[in-house]
């Protein structure tokens, strides 16, 4: 982070409210079902980050939830970003029953715009990054064999296991994303009013809602939102080292882990009043898998059903600038690989690319990964999108960083 004497004063406001879906007062792990928002302005751009602990959204949900936040905080609605932690353990919000759907849109957008109220009480402000490695509490899902498939490791398929000591396992598709981002929000007295932490795992047990909660605490009065990464082929450690753990047993380990290691690097962020922001979006369409339209078994075809008539999913790539931290947008749950494409392309220090961010378009892998099969690259699941989609959704992302690192230097 740095200043120049034409920048101006940080402002920044944070809020959390309740999602108050019908029968779902938490998720079924114990932890919270919250909007959290995060609002910052500084003199010239205002842009709200809202971290909602659900599974996903879909685009016209999202932006109803976007238009809520901007009426709420004055804040224009292509400058709010709407993140799902994807936790599984909680409302059904990506479901092919539309009404189940709409009930659930309305109360999270009505949370939201609470949340955003609160956030829109801003004050003088600080930020810092500080960024580490958390081992052990994730692991690439997809495995790679010697015949050049891959299998999906999945807490329900006990039979890929002991992947480890089969003689046809090469080993992981890709490199394990474990690293820890997180954003220190201070008053101007130095006090932490608020905290995002950026991580890259299937929350499964919700360990992200346990360690945002267990923050909270730490810190009374603050606000700790949570963004998932690249985590389509990620998952929790289930079966190795926590044998014998049941799902519950895991989620204070797990959550232990990821609270600890986040109130630590909170402690080492090197803060500052004067840090540039940015917004930047971009329209991208990500076509079908040829085979899609012809799985006619396939269980939620009209939540999908303008992709299904339109051959493709028309949606968003948006990324925002926060100092020398970039998060790029990413519109489902893209195989972890891809985090370090998006880094790769970035001119910014420290760049997270930010999954189910504004649509859930489901699995994003490439066309190599997508030949090698596993559960992710399957139409019959949820692999609807071609190879094709990531590299679009890529050369959006570039080109928006690049827009944004432009705007400074004017």
């Amino acid at each position: 982070m740095y200043r120049t004497d034409t920048e101006h004063t940080l402002t920044a406001g944070l809020g959390m409210a309740d999602l108050n879906i019908p029968g779902w007062p938490q998720t079924t792990d114990g932890t919270p079902l919250v909007a959290r928002c995060l609002l910052l302005d500084d003199g010239s751009t205002r842009l709200a980050i809202v971290s909602l602990t659900v599974i996903a959204l879909r685009r016209a949900e999202a932006l109803l939830v976007r238009e809520a936040v901007a009426n709420a905080s004055d804040t224009p609605a292509n400058h709010v970003m709407v993140a799902c932690t994807h936790v599984h353990s909680g409302p059904p919000t990506f479901t092919g029953d539309p009404d189940v759907r709409s009930t659930a849109a309305k109360a999270i957008a009505a949370a939201s715009a609470d949340a955003a109220r609160q956030a829109a009480d801003v004050q003088p402000a600080r930020l810092g990054v500080s960024t580490g490695q958390l081992a052990g509490v994730s692991r690439v899902r997809r495995v790679l064999r010697h015949d050049g498939s891959v299998i999906t490791l999945r807490r329900a398929w006990p039979e890929y296991w002991d992947w480890a000591t089969d003689p046809e396992t090469v080993g992981p598709e890709d490199p394990l994303d474990d690293l820890l981002t997180v954003l220190r929000i201070e008053n101007a007295d130095g006090e932490p009013i608020g905290v995002l932490f950026h991580f890259t795992c299937h929350p499964i047990p919700d360990f992200f809602g346990y360690a945002a909660q267990a923050v909270e605490s730490a810190l009374p009065g603050s606000v700790c939102l949570i963004l998932n990464g690249c985590q389509g082929s990620v998952d929790t450690p289930f079966e190795v080292p926590l044998e014998g753990k049941t799902q519950q047993e895991q989620l204070p380990i797990l959550g232990d882990a990821l609270t600890k290691a986040a109130l630590e690097l909170l402690g080492r962020a090197e803060c500052s009043g004067h840090v540039p922001l940015g917004v930047c979006s971009r329209d991208v369409f990500l076509p079908l898998d040829v085979r899609t339209p012809e799985s006619t078994s396939w269980r939620d075809r009209e939540m999908w059903a303008d992709a299904f008539t339109a051959g493709g999913f028309s949606t968003e790539v948006q990324c925002m600038r926060i100092g020398d931290l970039a998060l790029a947008g990413i519109p489902g749950e893209a195989q972890v690989g891809f985090g370090a494409q998006i880094a790769g392309v970035s001119p910014f220090s420290i760049t997270r690319g930010v999954g189910l961010a504004n649509d859930e378009c489901a699995y994003l892998l490439d066309v190599e990964s997508r030949a090698r099969g596993g559960y992710e690259a399957d139409p019959e699941t949820w692999g609807v999108v071609s190879g094709e989609g990531l590299p679009r959704i890529l050369e959006a992302i570039e080109g928006c960083l690049e827009e944004l690192n432009r705007q400074h230097r004017r």
